[in-house]
């Protein structure tokens, strides 16, 4: 399922050296039809747009939205668990599930990434991957939806992963959830109230284990993309 490596690729850290290969993604996407539809065309469409857009501007961008601020954390457990001790349980679980299966998680990674779970499930059964997916979801679609509000092409990649899961989710609850995001940060003492403020999935009251991307992702050579 080569499609979940694509889009991993596309919530990665904008880097010349994936989007200089932007067209053969496309193609991937295209030859597989995992993604169909709207969710296909508007993926399409934000593909060529971070192809048109300036490195260092696409890499602000992305800074902005995914490393400052916990609402769009990639980091999916930092939205159900926060700092709880289930959290780390949960981390165990998931790396061990990964080794399975020869991924392995980069220096200074955490095994919830999303990047990082669209690899494994791209080398996984379809079975298996799509499960782990599917209980994913709702918090995957959230930020999905947090990001739409935002007018963020970064929205239809989510929108995508939530189509490609097969989950049937509540649109009510979803909205009820991205309801509870926090207002815009201006300054830095802003920035670290929020980091004190409850999740919206109900976790822990405080966080602040969101690290910034910089890990490339990493993956058993499986032949290209």
């Amino acid at each position: 399922m080569r499609s979940f490596r694509v889009l991993a690729h596309l919530l990665s850290y904008p880097q010349s050296q994936w989007i200089s290969h932007m067209d053969e993604l496309k193609q991937v996407l295209l030859e597989e039809k995992l993604l169909k539809g709207r969710a296909l065309k508007n993926v399409m469409a934000f593909m060529d747009d971070l192809a048109d857009t300036d490195l260092m501007a696409a890499q602000e961008i992305y800074v902005e939205l995914f490393d400052r601020g916990r609402a769009h954390c990639l980091h999916l457990f930092e939205h159900v668990h926060g700092e709880s001790r289930f959290r780390g349980q949960a981390m165990v679980d998931l790396a061990d599930r990964y080794k399975s299966k020869g991924l392995e998680i980069g220096t200074g990674e955490l095994p919830d990434y999303l990047p990082l779970m669209l690899e494994f499930i791209s080398i996984s059964a379809a079975e298996e991957g799509l499960e782990l997916l599917e209980q994913s979801a709702p918090v995957i679609a959230t930020i999905g939806e947090k990001l739409k509000r935002q007018k963020s092409g970064y929205a239809s990649v989510f929108a995508a992963i939530v189509s490609m899961s097969g989950a049937r989710l509540n649109e009510a609850d979803i909205k009820k959830a991205a309801d509870a995001a926090l207002p815009e940060i201006k300054t830095l003492d802003e920035l670290d109230e929020q980091w004190q403020e409850p999740e919206a999935f109900g976790g822990a009251p405080e966080c602040g284990t969101c690290p910034p991307h910089k890990t490339p992702i990493t993956a058993p050579s499986q032949g290209g993309i």
